[in-house]
Parts: C-alpha cells; sequence; structure tokens
C-alpha cells in the first residue's frame, strides 16, 4: 500500500494556465496549456513536453471563482480574471500514451496574499466527501 506523501488536498479543477521555463538562455516561448488539479502546495500541468526534475516554471494559472477570495479593490469580476502568478518546480514527469505530458509542480513562492485566497478558494469549493 502506498503512502499518501502530500501535505494538501488535491481538487480536481481544470483550468487554463501560461507557463515557462525559468533560465539564463534563451528559452521556449512561454506555452499555453491547461491543469487538471490543484491544490495550495501545487498542481498538475498538461505540458506537450517533459522537462527535468527540478525545473524551475514562471506560472500564470487562471483560477475561475477565485476572486471573492482576493484582497482587492473595485469588482470581484476584475480580480476574477487576474492570474495567479508563482514560481514552481516541476516534481514529477509521466508520459502518457498521447505522447504528451503531465507534470508534478510544486509551488516554490507565491506572494502571501494570493496562497491565502487560493486556499480559502479551495477550502470552499472542496467536495465535502473528501474531508
Amino acid at each position: 500500500m502506498s503512502q499518501e506523501r502530500r501535505q494538501y488536498r488535491r481538487i480536481p479543477l481544470e483550468a487554463t494556465l501560461g507557463f515557462q521555463e525559468l533560465s539564463f538562455h534563451k528559452g521556449d516561448a512561454p506555452a499555453t496549456s491547461s491543469y487538471k488539479d490543484v491544490s495550495a502546495g501545487g498542481l498538475l500541468v498538461d505540458s506537450p513536453r517533459a522537462y527535468p526534475l527540478g525545473t524551475l516554471l514562471k506560472l500564470e494559472l487562471r483560477v475561475p471563482g477565485w476572486g471573492r477570495y482576493q484582497n482587492h479593490f473595485g469588482p470581484v469580476q476584475d480580480a476574477d480574471v487576474r492570474p495567479l502568478v508563482a514560481l514552481g518546480m516541476v516534481v514529477r514527469v509521466e508520459q502518457l500514451d498521447s505522447g504528451a505530458y503531465e507534470l508534478g509542480v510544486k509551488f516554490q513562492n507565491v506572494y502571501p496574499d494570493d496562497l491565502e485566497a487560493l486556499v480559502k478558494f479551495l477550502e470552499a469549493i472542496a467536495p465535502s466527501s473528501s474531508l
């Protein structure tokens, strides 16, 4: 029996994100993809290519519905369109039958107010059966 090592509960949520490898040389152009689930600790990303473990990625996540949990001025709709920007590290790479990849990405740095808003949002949408 495998032992669960995750610190945070993953919530199924499909949405889009942009990501780009952080490097000192000219890298690939930013990619647009989707993620399948998210937690306060990271997310599962669809990727057209593999990235080596430990690769740092700049992430811009679209999180539909998280606007009301953010500290902001102005209408909630405006906050909803603002992406969550984070630095993440590739901690798992799995090739799919289609030839694409799934990347397990662990958050390394997230603005504290954004992380707090994400946690509140995830707690609000979490299925009660997984508590």
